[in-house]
């Protein structure tokens, strides 16, 4: 086990498996660095990258601070930064999938150079104005604070094509839902969103989405914002799904990264 402190103080955990250029794994909200490795990423990914799976903080065995501002974007992005210093890395290439997207989108917009390349899976909605998100983060947390994270597993489950597996919803329940609910709550205080960022990420970068999660192919409009941007739809699945169908997903990002990696080993 191997941990960092982050400039903010919070112990944070992450682990390095595999040999080649090194690959920074950051999860959405939910679960833990184990969801990689049972959803079927690391064993392939790790025969020809340095897989850093990360815990981002309120997840797995970081620490888990309840504050709104413990739990803003800005955080999270300079803790994908503080962990690429700490390993003494001068760049690296990031796999994000859910709200890591947000995550991996700041970081490179701040820090240019940090990502040789970017693989985000899932979707983005479009901008919106201040007062619908105030609106809808009082309607969410009220939801949350009264189901907990089924408030959020049961609309996605119900929306799959495919049944979600049990581990899978498991390992999303067992996550502290304070930092989560701390993490919608400072959503209101960004003063930025994500498309923000997108003229301003010049890494090569791979979108994959489920297209029943996107049906209005939002994504590729952000692609499209894009300097080097590609998007590609996963065939009949919907969000959760669509991040489990490894078998799928990996050899896409193999093909990627591979043409951006031409010291990567296997």
């Amino acid at each position: 086990m191997a941990f960092f402190t982050s400039r903010d103080g919070v112990k944070l955990h992450y682990e390095v498996e595999g040999t080649g250029p090194p690959l920074l794994f950051h999860l959405g909200a939910g679960a833990d660095i184990e969801l990689w490795r049972r959803a079927g990423y690391v064993g392939p990914l790790s025969k020809s990258y340095t897989c850093v799976l990360f815990d981002h903080r309120g997840h797995g065995m970081s620490d888990h601070p309840t504050t709104v501002e413990a739990n803003h974007v800005d955080r999270y992005a300079d803790d994908v930064i503080t962990l690429v210093k700490h390993l003494g890395y001068s760049d690296v290439l990031f796999l994000g999938w859910s709200n890591a997207i947000h995550v991996g989108l700041r970081a490179a917009q701040q820090h240019p150079g940090l990502f040789d390349a970017l693989v985000l899976l899932g979707a983005m909605g479009r901008p919106r104005a201040v007062a619908t998100i105030e609106e809808a983060t009082k309607n969410r947390v009220a939801e949350i604070r009264q189901k907990g994270w089924w408030s959020i597993l049961e609309p996605m489950s119900a929306a799959e094509k495919f049944p979600v597996p049990e581990w899978f919803l498991d390992s999303v329940v067992a996550t502290d839902l304070e930092p989560w609910i701390a993490y919608i709550e400072a959503r209101v205080l960004w003063n930025w969103e994500p498309w923000d960022a997108l003229p301003a990420v010049e890494a090569p970068t791979l979108i994959m989405v489920g297209e029943l999660e996107d049906p209005e192919d939002v994504m590729a409009d952000v692609a499209a914002a894009m300097p080097h941007a590609t998007r590609l739809r996963i065939p009949d699945r919907e969000h959760i799904n669509a991040f489990l169908y490894s078998e799928f997903v990996v050899p896409r990002v193999l093909e990627f990264l591979a043409a951006r990696s031409p010291q990567a080993t296997g």
